[in-house]
Parts: C-alpha cells; structure tokens; sequence
C-alpha cells in the first residue's frame, strides 16, 4: 500500500500542510513580536499563503515597519 501512487499523493500533500502550517506559525510569531496582536483579517490572509510566499515574507519583513506596509504587500500577493 505505502508504494501505490494514491498513498504517495496523500502523503506529500500532508506534508505541504503541515510545512505551510509551521511556516504560517513561524511567520505569525514573528509579526505578532514585532507588531503586537494582528488584527484576525490579517492573520486569515496569512493563513492562506503558499510556503513560497510564506518564505517571502519573512525576507520581507526586512523592510515592513508597520502594520499599513504588511497589508500592502499582502495586497501585493493576491494580485501576482
């Protein structure tokens, strides 16, 4: 069983899940230190990102000094 192709896709799509949840978390820790709480709008649109984007936005963050300049790059994402 653990060889069929269907357990294979089951199994690496569980382990995008819980990547992009530790990603999401990583991320949602470090904003929530440097900002203080988020407000729950925010935190859902980071909940939704891909690893990848996850990853550019802790690259990001570099450059984001308040909370105005997150949603900006959030709104940036969801037209790319």
């Amino acid at each position: 069983m653990q060889e069929s192709v269907i357990y294979q896709d089951i199994l690496q799509k569980g382990e995008g899940k819980g990547e992009q949840k530790g990603a999401v978390k990583f991320c949602l820790r470090l904003l929530n230190q440097r900002f203080g709480e988020l407000d729950s709008l925010i935190v859902e649109r980071i909940k939704v990102l891909s690893v990848e984007q996850l990853e550019n936005l802790g690259a990001a963050l570099f450059n984001i000094s308040e909370v105005a300049d997150l949603v900006t790059w959030l709104n940036q994402q969801d037209n790319s």
